[in-house]
């Protein structure tokens, strides 16, 4: 049994009413089907395929989408991260640095009770900053503990809180400065990062007496360290020239360590300046409000007075 259905469909080009018969729940065949040809209207039926990936297109998706987890997902998820750990590290700040007395006794009495209301247990001889860090982070063992050497690492190194982030960022995150203890880079991998630059940059060229030192064909090509007096007149008197390669990565590494305190220093300075810059904007926003008002009061004053008179 079928079931159908009369529809009147109107050909916009003749003006002819033209009516078609659909057949609608039609069972009186295993294989049901549609007469494309019957149809009022052009159609088109595509069959969609089952696409199976090669393994190499398989891996090259994986290795995008990992891509793309890292620069938005990650990236994201760590800028978030950085900034609460900077918010932990400010709250030590105020519990051990401020210079106001009752700042400092308000927030060590609030970790107090914090700590207290929590039910947290320490040691006598557990660090405030793990405190710290616990109370923001719960009792995750060992992410407190990462935490909690990254940030006594910046503490360490006088870092300040509006530099953790970019501290933090620069010495490869949390895990790698976990990972280095009290050391976030080694020696080796500080020596890495500052090879290229380093051996990019030419200073000028010396060449020492060979009575006083031989050459040696061993050294081509190699890196030396050289030990040398600065003297009044601008110079360089050279004391000793060190062929090792441990010395070599210990002086890399020092380098790389100058080159990143300078910037925390560049950006240090780049914020205050901009912090002054607002703070004047600011004043000068207030000053033209403030004139702005006085000129408008005036102005109501002497139209009073005009409609008075």
């Amino acid at each position: 049994m079928s079931n159908t259905l009369t529809t009147a469909v109107l050909d916009a080009a003749s003006q002819d009413t033209t009516t078609h018969t659909v057949v609608k729940h039609d069972n009186s065949s295993s294989r049901p089907s549609i007469s494309l040809s019957a149809l009022p209207v052009p159609a088109t039926v595509t069959v969609a395929q089952s696409v199976t990936k090669q393994p190499m297109e398989v891996l090259q998706s994986m290795e995008d989408a990992c891509k793309s987890w890292e620069q938005n997902e990650l990236a994201a998820s760590n800028k978030r991260l950085y900034s609460i750990l900077r918010d932990a590290y400010r709250y030590y700040e105020n519990l051990k640095t401020h210079t106001d007395k009752d700042v400092r006794k308000q927030h060590k009495d609030a970790l107090d009770q914090f700590v207290t209301h929590r039910q947290y247990k320490f040691m006598p001889s557990t660090h405030d900053m793990t405190r710290v860090v616990k109370c923001v982070f719960g009792v995750d063992r060992r992410r407190v503990s990462a935490y909690s050497i990254a940030l006594r690492e910046a503490l360490r190194q006088g870092v300040t809180s509006k530099d953790l982030v970019l501290f933090i960022e620069e010495n490869g995150g949390v895990e790698q400065i976990r990972l280095g203890g009290t050391k976030p880079l080694s020696v080796t991998k500080r020596a890495a990062k500052a090879v290229d630059e380093v051996l990019s940059t030419q200073l000028g060229t010396l060449k020492f007496d060979p009575r006083l030192l031989a050459g040696d064909p061993d050294w081509i090509d190699k890196q030396v360290v050289i030990v040398a007096t600065y003297l009044p007149t601008g110079e360089f008197q050279a004391n000793a020239v060190i062929q090792q390669d441990s010395a070599v990565n210990a002086a890399l590494a020092a380098y790389y360590s100058q080159q990143q305190a300078k910037q925390r220093l560049a950006a240090k300075a780049e914020r205050e300046a901009e912090e002054i810059a607002n703070k004047a904007n600011k004043v000068a926003a207030e000053q033209a409000a403030k004139q702005q008002s006085e000129f408008l009061a005036q102005q109501q004053a002497e139209f009073s007075d005009a409609s008075a008179d």
